[in-house]
């Protein structure tokens, strides 16, 4: 139960932060790393659970890979609660989830500071299915949606908390989970709506959060990363950002991460730094992940 009290956080779960990543001036509808540390292949015993995932960036905005006089420091905090009734699904276990990000967001650019605080995108994944295929090897797919519900704004150099567009993201996650290791991989490939507001439409990317884990006695340790690829171009079909449209996005990022069990719940941490960054917001990241169980199905 220990190692499987992480599946929960899985990226298709988390908030995203404002980023000059795809439409310009909005969020991803999920953060590069989000699942990292965690055992995305497994879901946890059947429960009901609380987890409160909180993300600290400080970062830089790189058009192209050249990077711009252009700040952007992310306070968030995501309220999750994923409910594993019990039951099985063709084959293997069922989950639910929603997630409900708090966001404070400050822009600096040329000496000037922009902040926003608020509700982002709100997120529900309505359908994730576990198998176990051999004891302590799992595989998990599933499909998430993100809501328009964050602040957006057209207007020049706004802080949005939105993205002012439906997204829909579908997942597999692999974890082998023996001999005290979690070796896990969680791809996405998240596919976005057309923004009413601008007719702006960004382009399709995917992501990939690995993590390489192993259990010293009383607590977990090892690298943790991720990579993220933008595979479709955005479409500008109106005359926001004078017709133009951004260049496609790239970033990958390694660090370390740290999980410990308190009793029923569980604290994870990781430390990531960007080491490539192109047409997005790239630089350094603490994720905390806590995980308490609040009730049964």
């Amino acid at each position: 139960m220990k190692k499987l009290l992480h599946a929960l956080a899985a990226a298709a779960t988390i908030a995203a932060a404002p980023s000059l990543a795809k439409e310009p001036g909005t969020p991803t509808m999920m953060p590069s790393g989000g699942s990292i540390g965690v055992p995305v292949g497994a879901n946890p015993p059947p429960g009901l659970y609380f987890i409160q995932r909180s993300e600290i960036f400080r970062s830089n905005v790189y058009s192209g890979d050249t990077e711009l006089p252009i700040e952007l420091d992310v306070n968030s905090s995501a309220q999750q609660l994923h409910w594993v009734p019990g039951f099985t699904l063709l084959g293997g276990s069922y989950r639910g989830m929603i997630n409900i990000p708090l966001v404070h967001a400050t822009q600096t650019a040329f000496g000037d500071s922009t902040s926003e605080s608020g509700v982002g995108d709100v997120i529900l994944s309505p359908l994730n299915i576990s198998w176990m295929l051999q004891p302590g090897i799992f595989v998990q797919s599933g499909i998430s949606f993100s809501l328009p519900t964050g602040k957006f704004d057209t207007a020049p150099g706004a802080v949005n908390l939105g993205s002012n567009a439906p997204a829909a993201a579908i997942d597999i996650g692999f974890s082998y989970l023996r001999d005290g290791w979690n070796l896990s991989a969680h791809a996405n490939y998240i596919m976005y709506g057309e923004n009413d507001d601008t007719n702006y439409k960004s382009g399709n990317e995917i992501m990939l959060n690995w993590t390489a884990m192993k259990d010293l006695g009383g607590f977990s340790i090892g690298p943790v990363g991720y990579f993220r690829k933008q595979v479709t171009d955005d479409e500008n079909n109106g005359f926001a950002y004078g017709g133009t449209t951004s260049g496609r996005a790239e970033q990958y990022g390694i660090g370390v991460g740290l999980s410990k069990r308190f009793g029923p719940m569980e604290l994870n941490v990781n430390y990531v730094h960007d080491y490539h960054v192109r047409n997005t917001a790239g630089g350094d990241k603490l994720l905390i992940n806590f995980t308490t169980p609040i009730g049964k199905p």
